[in-house]
């Protein structure tokens, strides 16, 4: 993931928490989140603790897809067949592809494929939960703990809008899981209950969304009524959850549109020239300084002129090198820095010759002066040497 730190993700939270533009929701807890950046645009109770229901299966996903192939053979056992409904009605000694029971998971939401899928992968529930709440921390969901695969009621089975935001996010990056959360349907391929082939997708959102693209419905009497939704506009990807909502798909449908209408990307590009930098013994005296990675965010339409950049140079002495460090290109709302990337030399740059100091120029004049004084001594010597040499052969007359 084209990936910022978590303590960045925080600190537009509270931007988006304090801005005046922000729509009223039904939901208990929600979230607004752009795929691209982290950034959040949107948030009510993003860390709240609360029972996910089957947004549980975005994690199951994601665990399968990275730890198994999709032509895989899985049997099911007599647990997975005996798990509670909503099911794909596995039989027990049934043979599915694994493609097949990731379709049955994320499109009906099927409880037994969660549960075969998890004894395949890692050998039971209990240690494909282990496996979950491994990648949950590696993402930064702090706040999560997951006890099983499928999301049904446990008291110690929670998230938080926030951490399903960034398990979601993660998942959109795989090509494969975003095929199948946009499916509409499915016909799986299962070797015995040849009646119960169609795979159905759950999510409205996908007929009442023209630019969805998934991704999870969920519902348990605890959790309510909750959705975690992706959708793709302009080439901007912006990723919703919705927590216990009695209008889970009005309350996603506003936060997209809040997010693509109302806010505006701003992209400041790698290798872009950002300014110069002087250096006292260079030559030339001043440095090209260039990005070497994207700047990329989003603010409200309405606040931009709050937002500004600034160069922030580190001292510099010659020679130098082109991709040498220099500093740090800046981001700021207001005067708070909130995004910041390297700045590295355009360009080399040489040292320049230094001039001698005063007292150097005279030790040097000084030295120069006794040189040609030597040498002129000593020219006069062998002059006078020569005129006082006789001359052989050539005598006076007597």
């Amino acid at each position: 993931m084209h990936r910022l730190s978590v303590a960045w993700l925080m600190g537009l939270l509270c931007l988006a928490c304090g801005w005046a533009g922000a729509p009223q929701l039904q939901a208990r807890a929600a979230i607004l989140v752009d795929a691209e950046t982290g950034q959040v645009l949107y948030a009510k109770n993003p860390h709240k603790k609360l029972p996910p229901a089957s947004l549980t299966k975005i994690m199951t996903a994601i665990v399968v897809l990275e730890r198994c192939d999709l032509d895989e053979i899985v049997k099911a056992s007599e647990h997975a067949v005996n798990t509670k409904p909503s099911s794909m009605n596995l039989r027990v000694g049934e043979e599915v592809k694994v493609r097949d029971l990731l379709y049955a998971l994320m499109l009906r939401s099927a409880n037994d494929a969660a549960v075969a899928l998890a004894e395949y992968t890692s050998g039971s529930v209990e240690a494909f939960a282990k496996l979950m709440n491994e990648k949950a921390r590696e993402l930064g969901a702090k706040n999560t703990h997951f006890v099983n695969p499928h999301g049904l009621h446990a008291p110690q089975h929670l998230s938080t809008a926030y951490d399903l935001a960034l398990i979601t996010r993660y998942a959109m990056e795989n090509e494969t899981f975003r095929e199948i959360v946009k499916t509409p349907y499915y016909i799986v391929e299962r070797s015995v209950n040849q009646d119960d082939l169609w795979m159905v997708n759950k999510a409205k959102f996908l007929q009442e969304y023209a630019y969805a693209e998934g991704v999870k419905t969920g519902y348990t009497n605890p959790a309510g009524f909750c959705f975690a939704g992706s959708a793709l506009r302009d080439g901007r990807r912006q990723i919703t959850v919705v927590l216990n909502s009695p209008q889970r798909e009005a309350d996603t449908i506003t936060l997209m549109e809040h997010g693509f209408n109302d806010w505006e990307r701003t992209e400041l590009p790698a290798g872009a020239v950002m300014g110069t930098a002087y250096v006292p013994n260079g030559e030339p005296e001043k440095a090209s300084l260039r990005l070497t990675e994207s700047l990329v965010w989003l603010a409200p339409k309405a606040q931009q002129a709050r937002y500004h950049w600034a160069v922030q140079v580190q001292p510099l002495s010659a020679p130098l090198r082109a991709g040498e460090s220099a500093g740090w290109l800046v981001v700021y709302r207001d005067e708070k820095p909130i995004l910041k990337a390297p700045l590295v030399v355009a360009e080399d740059v040489a040292r320049r010759l230094s001039l001698p100091t005063p007292i150097g120029g005279i030790v040097a004049a000084g030295l120069m002066m006794g040189i040609v004084s030597w040498r002129l001594r000593t020219r006069r010597q062998r002059r006078a040497r020569l005129y006082r040499r006789p001359v052989r052969g050539w005598y006076p007359n007597r």
